[in-house]
């Protein structure tokens, strides 16, 4: 539920600021803000919390914000405060660097892999990930030591596993219907 809430908030801010043509603007400020959210988890707490009420929140978010932001981007976190979704900005600025990047061409991938990738190799993946996508790609390596060999990638939506268990799963597969 949450994710849906975050998606359909992150969607009508990207809107607002890619029609003004300042989504790459807005990413940076709620980065910023997101940034300070983290650092200061007692500012987080503070508007999180159901003692405070909303004229004291908002308050507090107007000192801390108002002349570090624009204008659509302090309406965006009030309006937050106004439906109680406070607690889900970090959700919402994630799905929003998502659109960001969707909006520059550029998609996030993560290597999955049983030892560290060498940097040459990461380099020829990410540039076959770009061009069988047709969008940028940055793509960053994860160790995962339950991988055997191989690598698993996570593309946005898409899944290309190509680890060993993988490919000696599709061989059992293909064994099993020769003897069948």
């Amino acid at each position: 539920m949450a994710e849906l809430v975050a998606k359909r908030y992150a969607k009508a801010l990207f809107q607002v600021a890619f029609e003004m043509n300042r989504y790459e603007d807005v990413t940076e400020e709620l980065a910023f803000v997101a940034e300070n959210l983290k650092q200061h988890s007692d500012l987080n707490e503070l508007l999180k919390s159901p003692v405070i009420t909303l004229g004291e929140k908002k308050e507090i978010l107007s000192t801390i914000f108002k002349e570090q932001i624009s204008p659509e981007v302090f309406n965006f976190l009030r309006i937050l405060l106004d439906k109680s979704r406070q607690g889900d900005f970090q959700e919402i600025y994630e799905e929003y660097k998502i659109l960001a990047d969707a909006g520059k061409n550029k998609i996030e991938a993560v290597a999955i892999t049983a030892l560290p990738m060498d940097n040459n190799d990461l380099l020829k993946l990410q540039v076959n990930l770009s061009m069988s996508s047709g969008k940028n790609v940055k793509l960053k390596n994860e160790i995962d030591p339950t991988v055997i060999g191989g690598v698993l990638v996570k593309m946005g939506d898409k899944i290309i596993d190509g680890t060993v268990k993988a490919r000696l799963n599709q061989m059992q597969d293909q064994l099993l219907q020769i003897i069948v």
